[in-house]
């Protein structure tokens, strides 16, 4: 195995042994892991007052109709509500109901908790490298 083969098989394995902490930890607090991952971009961006769908989709990587299905049964569940954007007539934002709030900030620090667990036979040193390596690459996809 080469360099290259060596890191992106270790990097999908660590991902998935993140994921599955992430699934259990959710599960118990009856959510999906996409529902988190929608919930945490609009609670990060809460002080923009919402997002724009376009925003939600750069944020979580995902199909246009992935999206609106997402906000769609979100919004069914009381968690987030779609309303008129001010700056735009034609469009809307994303935003968090009070309950969708509380959800993610519950599942936001159960989850920290599971990745810290999941994360912490490596200490604190080899994390903040790790971080940083990875922080550096993504930075490289993401900007193009």
């Amino acid at each position: 195995m080469d360099d290259t083969e060596a890191l992106a098989t270790a990097v999908i394995r660590l991902a998935r042994h993140l994921e599955l902490a992430r699934r259990d930890t959710l599960a118990a607090r009856e959510l999906e892991v996409w529902e988190y991952d929608v919930l945490l971009a609009l609670r990060v961006a809460e002080e923009k007052a919402g997002l724009s769908p376009g925003a939600l989709i750069n944020a979580t990587q995902v199909a246009s109709g992935t999206m609106t299905n997402r906000i769609d049964r979100l919004a069914r569940r009381g968690l987030v509500t779609r309303e008129p954007d001010p700056a735009d007539r034609r469009g809307v934002l994303v935003r968090l109901t009070p309950t969708g709030r509380r959800r993610i900030d519950q599942a936001r620090g159960d989850v920290r908790k599971a990745e810290s667990r999941t994360l912490e036979p490596i200490g604190a040193r080899k994390r903040q490298q790790l971080t940083a390596a990875v922080t550096d690459t993504l930075a490289v996809f993401e900007s193009a």
